[in-house]
């Protein structure tokens, strides 16, 4: 049984033709995890169907996707990108029983040492005088297109990449110091990292001239899957089958900058979805604010919300004197909201969502903490918690988005850690469309201290409360 209801455009979506490479672009709010299970579960009801894979990127949005879909048919699998490739290259006799996969704080520090050593053999070239951020995005860079030699890196073009542009003269060292990378992973025991697997398992794919294990694959949250993903995900499908990719590039928070455009795949059309069936017109009034921010990098991709549905209140701002005042408020109000709505918490960090889980609680309220296990569920009557990262995707009567100071967002450390300061604030700033955009009806924000930067201030689009009134 599906618990969900096409709405308008969204049944053609679902009876796209069985055959083929389709595109859907949508605005926040359009519908699209509704459009890929809508898809998933009809082309699963086509006699000799075949297996059915929906995938997406993160673990919760799963877990959400399998609640919405109870008693789906065996032939329809739901999974994120990462066990599908895993369980492949499992099948194929590639997979370590130990998982051989490198962890990203490990990864960083193969990185570094392979900086190291090949700076010690050029120690005058000036290409090893940048960051070792610089070095840790451009082989992710490397990885997600699949580049397995410096002719292939050598040509490929770096537009719309923000503040770690290099010549293509010295990208030969770059490039020396990913395969000292891989040499030194490699002795380790590690076969694969997380940014790389989806090229072992596309080149696994060209030599495996077997039956596919799935006729058919939806895509669901496309924008943060790289190019090898996608071409990974297409050769995973018979010449009679059907690839469908569902994105909203606004929502890129993982930092990529890269369009399904690059992984080459032919597509047979591209459908763009404007309306906007979840958030009120006051709420989509404010998002459109956040987006034309000097920070925002555009994408032609990008689907702007032309009709809206819902109706809600205007979004709040709420300024406090302090951050004990700006707690006390948040908890009281999302408590109240959660014994007749689905209220939720959104934080920047874990540590933040901690927080806010034992001030619940000090106050008798057992929160749900959204997490890649754990999803949440719109329909249900109480209480969540959880990040931007993991609320993508997912929707809520009720949002409270705490801290939007500038200590908090954007956040420190992301932007020291970054290629860039423009290219930190470019994910910060998404980071807090995707929480606004969660919304069904009634969105509060607050802070104490001085406002984010990357808050819309001069908007007229939201109403702005001083703190001791709201109390």
């Amino acid at each position: 049984m599906l618990w969900i209801t096409p709405q308008g455009k969204q049944r053609e979506v679902m009876a796209l033709p069985a055959i083929g490479h389709m595109v859907v672009l949508g605005t926040a709010g359009s519908g699209k995890t509704t459009m890929a299970l809508l898809r998933a579960y009809h082309l699963s009801k086509l006699p000799n169907a075949g297996r059915v894979l929906l995938v997406t990127f993160n673990r919760a949005l799963v877990k959400y996707m399998c609640e919405l879909c109870r008693d789906k048919p065996r032939t329809l699998i739901v999974e994120n990108y990462h066990k599908f490739a895993r369980g492949y290259l499992f099948s194929r006799g590639k997979m370590p029983y130990n998982n051989g996969i490198l962890n990203p704080d490990k990864k960083i520090q193969y990185i570094e040492d392979a900086l190291k050593v090949v700076k010690k053999k050029m120690p005058s070239e000036l290409t090893f005088q940048r960051s070792k951020e610089f070095f840790i995005d451009e082989i992710a860079f490397i990885q997600k297109f699949g580049f397995s030699n410096l002719d292939s890196y050598y040509e490929a073009e770096r537009i719309g990449r923000v503040g770690a542009n290099i010549k293509r003269d010295n990208r030969k060292w770059v490039f020396a110091v990913y395969e000292k990378y891989i040499e030194l992973r490699e002795q380790a025991g590690y076969k694969y990292d997380w940014e790389d697997i989806a090229f072992h398992v596309y080149n696994e794919f060209r030599e495996d001239n077997g039956d596919r294990r799935y006729t058919h694959i939806i895509v669901d949250e496309g924008q943060d899957f790289s190019p090898m993903m996608i071409k990974s995900l297409a050769a995973a499908i018979p010449e009679h089958g059907s690839f469908t990719f569902l994105g909203d590039v606004a929502q890129q928070i993982y930092g990529s900058r890269l369009s399904w455009r690059d992984s080459g795949i032919n597509v047979d059309k591209v459908w763009r979805f404007s309306v906007n069936y979840r958030n009120p017109a006051a709420i989509i009034s404010f998002a459109k604010d956040i987006i034309k921010s000097k920070y925002w990098q555009k994408s032609s991709d990008m689907v702007d919300a032309t009709d809206q549905i819902a109706e809600g209140p205007k979004p709040v701002l709420v300024k406090f004197s302090n951050g004990q005042d700006e707690v006390s408020w948040v908890v009281d109000h999302a408590i109240s909201a959660g014994r007749n709505s689905s209220a939720v918490i959104i934080c920047r960090n874990r540590e933040d969502v901690n927080f806010f889980a034992q001030a619940l609680e000090r106050k008798g309220c057992i929160p749900t903490e959204i997490t890649k296990d754990i999803p949440g569920y719109a329909h249900k009557k109480t209480v969540y918690l959880t990040t931007f990262h993991s609320a993508k995707g997912l929707e809520f009567d009720n949002v409270y988005i705490p801290f939007l100071n500038s200590e908090k967002l954007p956040d420190p450390e992301m932007v020291s850690s970054s290629v860039s300061v423009a290219e930190a604030y470019a994910n910060e700033i998404k980071l807090l469309y995707v929480g606004v955009t969660r919304s069904k009806y009634g969105l509060y924000m607050s802070y104490s201290g001085a406002i984010s930067i990357l808050f819309p201030q001069e908007a007229d689009s939201y109403d702005f409360h001083d703190g001791e009134s709201a109390m």
